[in-house]
């Protein structure tokens, strides 16, 4: 027998409950971006929200999971608005040229974007960066991927001339976004790490000698950030 699927009221309970979700982080969005962490306030969150705080505490069990989820989201919306301005190039090599400035752009039409981008990869407390973990290097690595399947193809074409396109990849990552990963550590204890670190700049600085850049610059904070905990 087949079993009765959710009754009228049940599916517009979920409906309900998804709108009040969607308020809710539309508000923490706009309150996290303002203040940041720390001085951003749950009660000022449900208000915004024009919800109760009992209720924005029954969506969210706290303000932590609550900014994981603003974090998630934002770097999945940076993500999807730079995969959907790059489909419209079709040339390998304008493609690959075009990911800096559709990450730019997208902080360009969106501020608040990037307030808590910025706030989020550079001022988060270590303990959500923790919980964080795997959703958010998840998507930082599929990004990572697809940014160099487009190298790839721009190599493939002919345009990176003796150039590695992981590492282009990776220089172009890193032109828009700062990632301390454990296994290239400046200010790692293990020799070994500090050494793959270094090698990751030598090639970051190769690749801009390649296309005629004169100035670098972005210091190691998010990798001190990795190191220090904090």
């Amino acid at each position: 027998m087949r079993k009765p699927g959710p009754s009228l009221r049940e599916r517009r309970r979920e409906r309900e409950l998804e709108l009040r979700r969607a308020d809710a982080l539309a508000a923490a969005r706009a309150v996290f971006a303002e203040k940041g962490f720390e001085d951003a306030q749950m009660g000022e969150i449900a208000a915004r929200a024009e919800v109760s705080t009992a209720s924005l505490y029954a969506i969210f069990a706290g303000k932590d999971e609550l900014y994981r989820e603003v974090i998630t989201t934002t770097a999945a919306a940076v993500r999807e608005s730079v995969r959907a301005e790059l489909e419209r190039v079709a040339d390998p090599r304008e493609r690959l040229l075009a990911v800096i400035d559709s990450v730019f752009a997208c902080w360009e039409r969106d501020q608040a974007l990037l307030r808590i981008y910025v706030r989020g990869t550079h001022g988060i407390p270590f303990r959500i960066r923790e919980a964080m973990g795997e959703d958010a290097m998840r998507i930082f690595h599929e990004f990572s991927a697809w940014i160099e399947e487009l190298a790839r193809d721009a190599q493939r074409a002919g345009w990176l001339g003796g150039l590695d396109a992981g590492t282009v990849a990776r220089a172009l990552v890193g032109t828009a976004v700062t990632v301390g990963t454990p296994d290239a550590n400046p200010i790692s204890t293990n020799a070994e790490v500090r050494k793959a670190a270094v090698n990751r700049l030598k090639q970051v600085i190769d690749i801009c000698a390649t296309v005629g850049v004169k100035h670098l610059c972005g210091p190691f904070h998010s990798s001190l950030g990795e190191f220090t905990g904090k």
